[in-house]
């Protein structure tokens, strides 16, 4: 099965993906159901294009999440 040229363009710029879960973790302000919660109102809040859904699983970017958060800062 050929990988899609977005995908092979992904892998080139090094994307980073990680899971709700890890998220939380690596962010201690935020618990994982206050991610949970960003996730579900991404379409109002922007952060709709750093989450990816694979089957069940989301998937979120680690760099544009922490792009979009301090997007947020300055937002406020």
């Amino acid at each position: 099965m050929a990988i899609p040229h977005a995908a092979r363009e992904d892998q080139k710029d090094g994307m980073r993906l990680g899971t709700v879960q890890q998220v939380a973790q690596t962010h201690p302000g935020l618990t994982e159901a206050a991610v949970r919660a960003l996730v579900a109102k991404a379409p109002h809040n922007g952060l709709t294009q750093h989450i990816y859904r694979i089957g069940r699983r989301v998937l979120i970017d680690l760099d544009g999440f922490e792009r979009w958060v301090r997007a947020q800062q300055r937002a406020a």
